[in-house]
């Protein structure tokens, strides 16, 4: 959510804040394409379909584009424009005894809805940096349980933005100029599903569930893992019928897509992680370094900051679970590139590698602590049973 920005996946169980953006890039996009595409390639919208559009008020170009085309296609629009100070407010403000109407109106809306659209801000990053991190575990409690309800009944989310949304505080958190975050992420956008989807197959087959996994970084990551079997699912920016019909975190997807992901068997993990720069509240975080054993966080440390200290204290304020190594993402979007000469901390490109810790509902697990944390780790080399996979960034799979 985007109280505590970098844990990218938060929101996937929530929204009663969208945590991005979606600005137009210095050519105007096509929105109404846009929509088209999201609506009818990704979602599959039917007649008399309600669906839920989540946004801010800068995004109202889009939103226009959905509204107009859902109502095209004979469905319902249900439209909420967010504001995230407002909701900064109410964790200052109210008391906590009151979070659990905001998450009774959600459930409420559960039964209604069959389609779910977040357009997502980077506005301001830090935005929440000074709300006590207890507070914010309080109003995430009241929000548990919600994701696992709107699987149930089959709603199908989308996500857009997916960490690349073209805003001028984004594109300086990722340490490249707007206009070149703007190029990523319509180029994203607009990639070939259909290849996105066979170069996902192709990846899974050269992940051998169950069958030992070998990260290494240039910066001292050294982990081994294995993956459970059968749980290996992919974000390839459809929701096919198929996909509807077995549920769970096969209802999910973000776009730019490009990624295939897979639960982590806990009795696994062992080593160490380091993320030479770990982005936090619109701070970096340097050197963050997690030793695993058992599949468990058992020491977290980084050069001193305060940006570290509130992410230690949010990490030591969360219930059970919140230590677990619990997913691991490829990126295999080859539309999505780094400028030459810089980094792109990201899920999506073809060769990206990244580490969740604690919550895994949106992966289709069963953990649902309040706390989520995503570790990029560019440059890694992952090798299955001894065969790369993903060689120094650069993915090694037969098409």
């Amino acid at each position: 959510m985007e109280l505590i920005k970098p844990l990218a996946r938060l929101l996937s169980l929530c929204v009663l804040t969208p945590c991005l953006a979606l600005a137009a890039p210095p050519k105007a996009p096509d929105f109404a394409a846009t929509a088209d595409k999201i609506l009818g390639d990704v979602l599959g919208v039917k007649a008399n379909e309600v669906v839920a559009i989540d946004a801010e008020p800068t995004d109202l170009a889009m939103v226009e584009a959905l509204f107009v085309g859902v109502g095209m296609r004979g469905a319902m629009p249900l439209t909420r424009i967010q504001w995230p100070v407002l909701h900064k407010k109410w964790l200052q403000v109210v008391p906590e005894g009151h979070d659990a109407l905001r998450a009774s109106m959600e459930e409420k809306l559960i039964p209604l809805v069959d389609v779910r659209i977040y357009i997502e801000r980077a506005d301001n990053p830090a935005l929440f940096s000074d709300v006590a991190p207890s507070r914010i575990t309080a109003y995430e409690k009241t929000l548990s349980g919600l994701g696992e309800k709107r699987m149930k009944r089959k709603t199908r989310s989308v996500w857009l933005g997916n960490g690349l949304t073209p805003s001028k505080a984004n594109a300086k958190q990722l340490g490249i100029s707007e206009a070149e975050l703007s190029s990523i992420f319509w180029a994203g956008i607009g990639t070939d599903y259909r290849a996105l989807s066979f170069r996902a197959e192709a990846l899974k087959n050269a992940v051998p569930e169950t069958k030992q996994l070998v990260i290494t970084t240039p910066g001292g990551t050294d982990l081994k893992l294995r993956v459970k079997s059968k749980t290996l699912g992919v974000s390839d920016g459809v929701i096919t019928p198929e996909e509807v019909k077995e549920g769970g975190a096969r209802l999910l997807t973000w776009l730019p897509a490009g990624e295939v992901y897979a639960l982590i068997d806990p009795t696994s993990a062992e080593g160490k992680i380091v993320v030479t720069r770990h982005l936090f509240e619109g701070e970096d975080i340097k050197d963050l370094t997690l030793i695993i054993k058992g599949g468990k966080v058992t020491e977290m440390t980084a050069k001193p900051s305060k940006a570290f200290d509130r992410l230690k204290a949010l990490f030591d304020g969360s219930p059970a679970g919140k230590d677990s190594l619990s997913v691991l993402d490829f990126g295999v979007n080859t539309d999505v590139k780094a400028p030459k000469g810089k980094q792109l901390l990201s899920f999506v490109p073809a060769g990206a590698v990244t580490l969740f810790v604690g919550r895994d509902i949106w992966a289709g697990g069963t953990n649902s602590t309040t706390f989520d944390m995503t570790l990029f780790l560019p440059d890694s080399t992952v090798t299955a049973d001894g065969k790369p996979v993903v060689e120094k960034g650069e993915l090694k799979i037969t098409e």
